[in-house]
């Protein structure tokens, strides 16, 4: 991560930004002034002598509100939770801390994680930082809002059908989704076990990459996945890159967006070939993926719901009582149907080692002009297969508006993935 800064500058740098945004941005629930100020003093105390913990130690992290910290609320968005206080550290937490990071405190979130706006009716409406108004996505928003807005360096994010990588799109940041099972959802609220998955969101593809040679499962971590000189860059690498947009998705700034990232990965040295998702129904894909999260959500806040409906929106009600609605024949046709898209998903890997695509089929939108069904369209391939994909900052909109490259290889390539992003990155004109 940036060590441009000590620790204790670093954090009074993160607390200021969110002390002087935070009003409006309404990113975080939750700030931690005195913890964060005691951790990044010991931090710097380490650095001093010598005995740094690694490139976390030190460096500001914001904790998605769905995930648990010792002492403080889970709420996961939803009112009902707002005092259900965490008894342990969720595990991803627990190596966080272990690794020297200073949590400055615990971000918005699009309630019960299930929806991609971040207008939460309970803890505000959380507005991106690229332009007021405008949605920074979700349902992570609050941590991309957080990274984009330089309250925090890091932040943790949930991805069950995009939930990382589209605020990173709409945010112009980077955001990091791990093959499945790489980082432990344990203590973390589930949404739809199914298709959950922890994630990441920081400036860059190279920040990303310091957090995973901290965060990655021990298998991974001999495997590159760094920004320096040392990465092996493009050379041997085959990337299969999407050109025939579906008609629905299809605009002239994804033409754009597709167009450089084939032209500059080229240029970086990759080997390219076109693949087609021709075979695959996004629509239908996304449309499944989100009805089994309604009927793993439903199950997930039966008790709660039935105990205080009042604690829970209208709008979140109405998607838990159709989850809860639905047959168990119902529910083997949507993971069938996930299933056989699955596997047509990971055939597109067949020959190549990752896939270029976009993030989201649009770039942020206004508040109050209707939410697109398409949002995640594209991200929902990565978590049907449990397969490792990031978006990094590429291009822009008519409007001037942030749009996210997508990158997606194998399972357990998550090093890889990490590693082609920043051969990549590398290769965007700075402004």
């Amino acid at each position: 991560m940036n060590r441009d800064s000590q620790p204790v500058q670093a954090t009074e740098n993160s607390l200021a930004a969110i002390a002087a945004g935070n009003a409006s941005l309404r990113a975080f629930v939750q700030v931690m002034p005195d913890a964060a100020r005691a951790a990044a003093l010991e931090a710097e105390q380490r650095c001093k002598t010598g005995a740094s913990l690694g490139p976390l130690d030190g460096v500001s992290v914001a904790i998605k509100d769905n995930i648990d910290m010792a002492g403080l609320p889970t709420a996961g968005g939803i009112e009902h939770y707002r005092h259900a206080i965490a008894q342990r550290d969720a595990a991803i937490v627990q190596q966080l801390k272990a690794a020297g990071a200073v949590i400055v405190g615990k971000t918005n979130l699009h309630e019960a994680a299930l929806g991609a706006t971040t207008d939460n009716p309970w803890f505000g409406r959380c507005d991106n930082p690229r332009r007021a108004g405008y949605t920074p996505g979700g349902s992570s928003g609050g941590s991309g809002a957080a990274v984009a807005a330089a309250m925090c360096a890091l932040a943790l994010g949930t991805d069950t059908a995009g939930s990382v990588r589209i605020p990173a799109s709409y945010c112009g940041v980077a955001g990091f989704k791990p093959s499945r099972g790489a980082i432990s959802l344990e203590g973390v609220m589930p949404l739809s076990p199914t298709l959950d998955h922890v994630g990441l969101l920081a400036v860059s593809a190279a920040q990303i990459a310091a957090a995973w040679s901290v965060l990655a499962p021990a298998a991974q971590r001999g495997a590159s996945a760094c920004a320096n000189s040392s990465s092996r860059g493009a050379a041997g690498l085959r990337l299969g890159i999407v050109r025939d947009i579906p008609d629905g998705l299809a605009s002239a700034d994804l033409a754009a967006l597709m167009a450089s990232a084939a032209k500059r990965a080229s240029d970086a040295g990759f080997a390219l070939s076109a693949v087609s998702l021709a075979a695959l129904s996004l629509s239908n894909i996304r449309r499944d993926a989100f009805v089994l999260c309604e009927i793993e959500a439903a199950a997930v806040h039966a008790q709660a719901v039935a105990a205080n409906p009042a604690g829970f929106s209208p709008a979140l009600r109405t998607m838990l009582a159709y989850g809860a609605r639905q047959t168990k024949e119902r529910e083997g046709e949507v993971r069938a149907r996930l299933h056989a898209a699955a596997a047509q998903v990971r055939a597109l890997l067949d020959g190549i080692d990752a896939l270029l695509l976009p993030a989201t089929a649009q770039a942020a939108f206004a508040y109050g002009t209707g939410v697109p069904d398409t949002q995640a369209d594209f991200c929902a391939l990565a978590n049907i297969a449990g397969l490792p994909a990031i978006s990094i900052p590429w291009s822009s909109d008519h409007a001037g508006m942030p749009l996210g490259l997508q990158i997606i290889g194998a399972a357990g390539q998550d090093p890889l993935v990490i590693e082609i992003a920043c051969t990549l990155e590398r290769a965007i004109p700075i402004p």
